[in-house]
């Protein structure tokens, strides 16, 4: 009987947790992903306490309410960035975009003043997000020297880098990488091509263990 009830209560907890989710397919993901993550931790927990089976189901069942919670969080973040810079929704988290011409100069990598606004909005959005991990490229296109064009993506990347630690984001949460110009968004050989090409992308993941409780429901 005891073992019923707990299954029960497991299963009504996943069928909560996909009615929530059923309008929004992001929030979906994160929830499978939860319930992945909880279901090891419950069995686990329930392996020492001599209640596997159960030990799983609820794991699995906190777990999915947590992958909801985060894929909320995720959504309300991309829409708040989407105001100030183009910005996507991943499987993985989210993009935001920055064209390198109204953030540097060319050949240039300190930011314009300008420039320098616009991340500081950037910072105060992402800043109320703990659970943000930034992995901050920078690219450019393809005219001139790898020699040139690499230390100039990583010195740009780490300008938009410092510039969000001064705005508050934490500094061990960012990571910023030189990409030189790989991965073009357009192969053509034009200058329109080559302006969309130059670009700085600032990929936002989530360590679930720094989510706020408050979210967590």
């Amino acid at each position: 009987m005891k073992r019923m009830i707990l299954t029960g209560a497991a299963f009504a907890l996943i069928l909560s947790a996909c009615a929530t989710t059923q309008e929004n397919p992001n929030a979906t993901k994160g929830a499978g992903i939860g319930a992945a993550i909880g279901a090891v931790a419950g069995a686990v927990i329930g392996h020492q306490t001599g209640h596997r089976n159960e030990g799983a189901l609820i794991g699995a069942a906190l777990g999915a309410g947590l992958g909801a919670g985060v894929g909320h969080r995720m959504d309300k973040q991309a829409k708040e960035l989407a105001k100030i810079a183009e910005t996507k929704r991943t499987e993985q988290g989210l993009i935001t975009k920055l064209k390198s011409d109204i953030l540097f100069d060319t050949g240039k990598s300190s930011l314009k003043p300008a420039a320098q606004s616009s991340i500081a909005e950037l910072a105060q959005i992402m800043k109320k997000y703990p659970e943000n991990v930034l992995t901050i490229r920078g690219y450019t296109d393809d005219t001139g020297a790898a020699m040139v064009n690499n230390p100039l993506s990583k010195d740009r990347a780490e300008s938009v880098r410092a510039q969000l630690i001064s705005g508050g984001v934490p500094a061990n949460t960012i990571t910023s990488v030189g990409m030189g110009a790989a991965n073009p968004v357009d192969s053509a050989k034009t200058k329109e091509a080559r302006a969309k090409n130059r670009r700085v992308e600032i990929e936002i993941t989530v360590d679930e263990s720094k989510v706020p409780k408050q979210a967590q429901n």
